[in-house]
């Protein structure tokens, strides 16, 4: 007795299935990061600091907090991150880089913010 659990057409049809997620996946990820200006903003304390164009970065530029708690936000072409700070957990610091609209980076002990805005803030296609 031969009996076989997937035909021909059922190959295809999941084939097809798989291929259109794919694509679906590579759309929303294309889409999300081509097209954006981004705009950094670095806040501590509740107040604007510094407003940077990732896009016009033409060399590294490092921003120092001296008050308090000791920070050091790094900013390249088209990226921005915390990368030094005297806070105790240093989540900041291992938020690593950002790069896309809506990405944060918060220390909290020294109250101070990082974000990046832009023309969309849409959620990945993990998220998603």
């Amino acid at each position: 007795m031969n009996i076989r659990m997937l035909k021909k057409g059922d190959l295809i049809l999941f084939l097809g299935v798989g291929l259109i997620i794919v694509l679906l996946l590579l759309w929303n990820n294309l889409s999300t990061a081509s097209g954006n200006h981004l705009i950094a903003e670095v806040r501590k304390d509740g107040e604007l600091v510094k407003k940077i164009d990732l896009d016009k970065v033409s060399e590294p530029e490092h921003i120092y907090f001296e008050e308090g708690i000791h920070q050091t936000i790094l900013v390249e072409k088209g990226r921005i991150r915390f990368l030094e700070s005297d806070c105790r957990d240093k989540i900041c610091v291992q938020a690593g880089w950002l790069t896309k609209a809506g990405d944060k980076a918060v220390c909290m002990p020294a109250k101070t913010i990082i974000k990046i805005n832009g023309e969309s803030q849409q959620t990945d296609s993990i998220a998603f």
